[in-house]
């Protein structure tokens, strides 16, 4: 964790706004990069941020030492249950389900809140319960709305969650969402998650047959600018350009596109992107497919 982020957290929960800490000490995109972790400040700055919101100096060391051990155990626990989940191993994944709970009791902390709710989420599914997932798809939603600006968590929860969310629910997400691209090309990390987000909400668009909004959003997609050694965030635009040919009905040019890309993953070694790419490319035509049958079943 960088102090930047610390410091956004302290102030948003004493409910200070972002110009009573840093008036004349760093511009607006100067603040937004610390507290987004992007850069740290000087000392001096430092001790007047502090001040300012009404932290001392070694209190503030116990909360950092706090939070990193935080953002630890959350990362693990995340780590785990998505392996979990993959692996279809529904005894582990109550077992996370019941320490991330505990977790969240003793923290408090909203990330591990979320974090549960996943774990909840996933236990229905993989129990083939049938219980409704719509309460935990709205807390996941309501979370997400209220960020008007969204940072590597809000993407990568979103990444997370969508197995849980249909068109309309990501449609209804993104109705207010702010794509602005003027930190573009600054930080890699949020590129990549915000590339892979609108991905995955396209080829559910693309499932649900909502042609305009596979258009909308992949328009926004093609807008996205990074830097041009960011490997993995232009493969996937790449691959997900050949995606839309398929689903436009030109399956041989776009097989064609994504044949290429496949060939450049396996030159550079890609091999955990060319395996979920693979498995997203045979979803799509497995789905295709189906819809074609449908087709056919109708007309005769």
């Amino acid at each position: 964790m960088k102090t930047g982020e610390l410091v956004k957290k302290i102030r948003t929960e004493k409910g200070i706004k972002a110009k009573a800490v840093y008036d004349g000490l760093l511009s607006r995109s100067m603040y937004y990069k610390y507290e987004s972790g992007l850069v740290e400040t000087t000392a001096d700055t430092f001790l007047y941020i502090l001040n300012r919101l009404n932290i001392e100096a070694d209190e503030f060391l116990r909360m950092f030492s706090v939070m990193d051990k935080d953002n630890s155990e959350y990362k693990n626990y995340r780590d785990n249950l998505n392996n979990a989940y993959h692996l279809e191993n529904l005894t582990e994944v109550k077992a996370l389900e019941k320490k991330i709970a505990k977790e969240y009791q003793e923290s408090g902390l909203v990330r591990f809140y979320n974090l549960m709710l996943i774990a909840t989420v996933m236990r229905k599914k993989l129990g083939r319960t049938q219980e409704s997932v719509l309460n935990e798809r709205k807390e996941i939603s309501h979370y997400l709305m209220r960020s008007t600006k969204w940072g590597h968590y809000e993407y990568r929860l979103l990444i997370d969650a969508i197995f849980m969310f249909d068109s309309s629910s990501i449609e209804k997400v993104f109705q207010d969402h702010d794509w602005d691209d003027s930190q573009k090309g600054e930080d890699m990390k949020l590129d990549n998650l915000k590339i892979k987000a609108l991905c995955q909400s396209i080829l559910i668009f693309m499932k649900s047959n909502k042609t305009d909004h596979v258009n909308y959003y992949y328009t926004l997609l093609d807008k996205i600018e990074v830097n041009s050694n960011n490997v993995y965030a232009l493969s996937n635009k790449k691959f997900f350009e050949g995606l839309k040919i398929i689903n436009d009905g030109d399956y041989e040019q776009g097989l064609k596109v994504i044949s290429e890309i496949f060939s450049l993953y396996q030159k550079i070694g890609l091999d955990d992107l060319y395996k979920e790419h693979v498995a997203i490319l045979q979803e799509l035509l497995s789905v295709q497919l189906q819809k074609a049958k449908s087709r056919k079943r109708r007309k005769a």
